[in-house]
């Protein structure tokens, strides 16, 4: 049973989005990205002055924080009196063109009021784009705006005329905000890759060539794998790879994860840790149940030496923590006392649902699946550089793992686990020269004898927690105790 209504509310499972703040806003870069608005800055400068329009992409995987980053930079740019505009492409992926959505998010953004005085001339200029170059039917668009654009109707010249005139007005725009020792104009174009094809590609080609105008500058925050799939899906089989060439002229390449530099990434890593804890309300809800708090500290621990490798996005390291918290919030029972949240099984479960699904429902549907999930686990974990009891830290973990999914049958406590039965064997006096692979995980594939000893040590201890004050809690552990658990992330039917 959970706990009261109060308690659980201090767990935000749906925090609100990060927006900059309005005074400072990098002051919530809690992964140090402002380095790349930095060299972002550079590249624009070195653009802005060429004969053409120029685009870069900012290329990262999703999740890895590329909208975070050019959100804030769009704001420290306007802060400076840079014309700088955020356009988010998923937004208006309802519209049958995505000129007339850009240019309403160039003139609306534009904080030196010019682009409010241009409206007029820009309408007339869209009449005719509109009209000839995207085939869309613009009648009740100009019926609409005949009280408020005189000669709207009369506007319609050739396509030509028409562009070169759009032209023109974006080239005023852009003189305008280098008057003001602006580096021109720089429009950002956000999640480009999750559009519909043909409106991904309908915008590329819309800056390629109708806004191609010497200071404009345009940076896009894209998946570049997922964007050639998005070629491909308009223009057949064709090389994707040499399209973006022709679109984007410089790409500059996120990190691939929540990696720090310097020589102490590892207490970086632990202080995002905590940043993301406290936004979940995680922290402060374990902090008043003491059992939970210890379990927390473990699962910074584990998650600190996962996530230290940069094998975790942002966004993955974030779900991470939901699982967590979502265990939390349904950890307390009636009388307000915390059951175990058990770290040393959630974590791995938890990065296993996260970055590897199908091992996950492979381990808690059978209970000889446990080396999928200890496997996805151990592969993320640089080795490396591991203390002695930090080494014995995971080999508590690992045991633990062992000895709940390898039971034989499921049903049978009284039988030893065939994973446990073969590392004893093994580390016998009189032991095999080799390790029985099939119950253990890749990890264990060259284990020494004196390794195995230190895990059946850890394994004779993993049945208890210690809790704060010195109480030890026994927990049986059976396949049905790590699928109770787990359904606390997925409801699963029927229940455990």
């Amino acid at each position: 049973m959970n706990g009261s209504g109060k308690d659980e509310a201090m767990i935000d499972l749906h925090p609100r989005a990060l927006e900059p703040a309005p005074d400072a806003p990098w002051r919530d870069d809690a992964l140090q990205r402002q380095g790349i608005a930095t060299e972002l800055d550079a590249l624009v400068a070195q653009l802005a002055g060429g004969a053409e329009s120029a685009s870069i992409a900012l290329d990262g995987s999703y999740g890895t924080g590329k909208t975070f980053i050019l959100k804030r930079w769009v704001q420290e740019m306007q802060d400076r009196g840079q014309v700088a505009v955020y356009y988010n492409a998923w937004e208006n992926d309802c519209d049958d063109d995505p000129l007339v959505s850009m240019i309403e998010t160039l003139t609306s953004d534009d904080k030196t009021g010019w682009g409010k005085r241009s409206i007029p001339v820009l309408n007339v200029a869209l009449t005719g784009i509109l009209r000839k170059v995207t085939g869309i039917d613009g009648q009740h668009a100009w019926e609409a705006a005949k009280d408020q654009t005189t000669g709207l109707l009369e506007a319609a010249r050739s396509r030509r005329e028409s562009q070169q005139e759009l032209k023109d007005i974006l080239t005023e725009l852009v003189e305008a905000a280098q008057a003001n020792e602006a580096s021109g104009v720089v429009v950002v174009i956000d999640e480009l890759d999750r559009c519909r094809p043909t409106f991904a590609n309908e915008l590329m080609e819309r800056v390629k060539h109708v806004m191609n105008v010497s200071g404009l500058v345009f940076v896009f925050g894209v998946n570049t794998n997922a964007l050639r799939e998005t070629v491909k899906a308009v223009y057949g089989n064709i090389d994707a790879h040499q399209y973006l060439l022709r679109m984007f002229i410089q790409t500059l390449h996120m990190p691939r994860g929540v990696a720090f530099p310097g020589p102490n990434p590892e207490s970086q890593v632990l202080e995002y840790l905590n940043t993301l804890a406290n936004r979940h309300g995680l922290q402060p809800f374990c902090d008043r149940h003491p059992m939970l708090k210890q379990n927390l500290d473990s699962a910074m621990y584990l998650l600190r030496n996962v996530a230290a490798g940069g094998g975790f996005t942002p966004r993955e390291l974030e779900r991470v923590m939901w699982l967590l918290g979502k265990a939390s919030a349904t950890s307390l029972y009636a009388d307000g006392k915390a059951n175990a949240m058990l770290a040393s099984v959630l974590v791995p479960l938890a990065i296993a649902r996260v970055k590897d699904p199908d091992a996950y429902f492979r381990t808690v549907s059978r209970p000889d699946n446990a080396p999928a999930v200890i496997d996805c686990f151990f592969e993320l974990i640089s080795e490396a550089g591991l203390d002695e009891w930090e080494q014995a830290q995971f080999d508590k973990l690992e045991m633990t793992m062992y000895r709940i999914c390898h039971e034989h049958p499921p049903s049978d406590h009284r039988s030893e686990p065939p994973a446990y039965v073969a590392l004893r064997e093994f580390a016998g006096e009189e032991g095999s020269s080799r390790l029985d692979s099939q119950h253990l995980s890749r990890r264990s594939k060259h284990i020494t004898q004196e390794r195995a000893r230190a895990l059946l040590r850890a394994a004779q201890r993993e049945h208890s927690i210690e809790e704060a004050g010195g109480t030890v809690a026994h927990v049986t552990w059976t396949f049905g105790t790590l699928r109770s658990l787990t359904s606390r992330f997925d409801v699963v039917w029927p229940r455990a």
